[in-house]
């Protein structure tokens, strides 16, 4: 098999499953978008002790009785603090 035939095989199998190579072109752009925005993510839980002391942050409790992680503080803003589930 001459170099020109094993090209043209391999253009033609791309042809074929072309949708499947944007598929997971996709997903793996995606996965590297979600990888940098959780690297990039600043966890500082120093910076947020300080912020519920200085702003009298107070745990809140919605209707239905669950507090869920949610913060009232005296700004009138409610904030959830999902990486304090250690």
């Amino acid at each position: 098999m001459t170099l020109s035939e094993k090209t043209t095989k391999i253009i033609l199998s791309l042809k074929h499953n072309l949708v499947a190579i944007f598929v997971g072109l996709f997903f793996s752009i995606a996965i590297i978008k979600l990888i940098g925005a959780y690297l990039s993510s600043n966890i500082d839980d120093g910076e947020w002790d300080r912020f519920k002391v200085d702003h009298d942050c107070q745990p809140y409790i919605n209707d239905s009785g669950s507090q869920r992680l949610s913060w009232q503080c005296d700004d009138g803003k409610i904030y959830y603090r999902w990486r304090q589930q250690r």
